[in-house]
C-alpha cells in the first residue's frame, strides 16, 4: 500500500494538478479561437469571445446536468419496466446526454457570438472538442512521463524532505545535533 500511494496521489487538490490545469485551460482556449477562426472564418475578437463565453455555458450545463437531471434520469431507469437500460449505467447515460446538449451549445453560441452559418457551427463543435481531447491526453502523457520521472530520481525529492541517505551532519552543527560524532 506504501509503493500504491507513493506520490501522494491521494490528495485531491495538489499545485502540480492546479498548474497542469490552468496549462490545459490556456491550450484548451487558444484551440477554441484557432479552430473558431479557421473553420468558421470569424474575427479574432468573436472567436475569443466564443472561447471564453461557450465554456462557462457548458459550466452551468454540466452542473445542472449532475445536479437536477441525474436523479431524474435514476428515478426513471430504476422505474422502467424492462431491465434493458440499468442505472448502475447512469454515468454513461449523462456523459450522451452531456455532450449533445455540448453540442447544441457551442452550435449555438458560435451562431449568435460570430454570425456563421449552422453548418459551419455544427462543425466547429464536433471537430474542437475532438481536438482539445488530443490535447488532453498529448498533456496528460507528457505530464505523467515528467511525474515519473521526477518520482524515479533522487533530484525530484525537495531539499524540505531528502532521501535520509542524503543526509549529512554540518560540521558547524551544535554536538547534539550530529548525526554522527567523527
Amino acid at each position: 500500500m506504501k509503493n500504491y500511494l507513493k506520490y501522494d496521489d491521494v490528495k485531491v487538490f495538489k499545485y502540480d494538478n492546479l498548474v497542469l490545469a490552468v496549462i490545459y485551460t490556456i491550450g484548451h482556449i487558444l484551440i477554441a479561437m484557432t479552430c473558431n477562426r479557421i473553420i468558421t472564418g470569424a474575427s479574432l475578437d468573436m472567436a475569443a469571445a466564443d472561447a471564453f463565453i461557450e465554456p462557462i455555458i457548458n459550466g452551468f450545463w454540466f452542473y445542472f446536468l449532475l445536479v437536477v437531471l441525474k436523479n431524474h434520469v435514476t428515478k426513471r431507469l430504476d422505474n422502467m419496466p424492462t431491465k434493458i437500460f440499468s442505472s448502475h449505467n447512469v454515468g454513461i447515460y449523462l456523459a450522451v446526454i452531456y455532450t449533445i446538449g455540448h453540442i447544441l451549445i457551442a452550435m449555438t453560441c458560435n451562431r449568435l457570438l460570430t454570425g456563421a452559418p449552422m453548418n459551419l457551427a455544427a462543425i466547429d463543435a464536433i471537430v474542437e472538442p475532438v481536438v482539445n481531447g488530443f490535447w488532453f491526453y498529448l498533456l496528460f502523457e507528457v505530464f505523467n512521463i515528467y511525474k515519473e520521472n521526477v518520482v524515479a530520481s533522487a533530484s525530484g525529492r525537495s531539499s524540505k524532505n531528502p532521501n535520509p541517505e542524503q543526509l549529512k551532519s554540518s560540521k558547524l552543527a551544535p554536538i547534539n545535533n550530529k548525526k554522527n560524532l567523527d
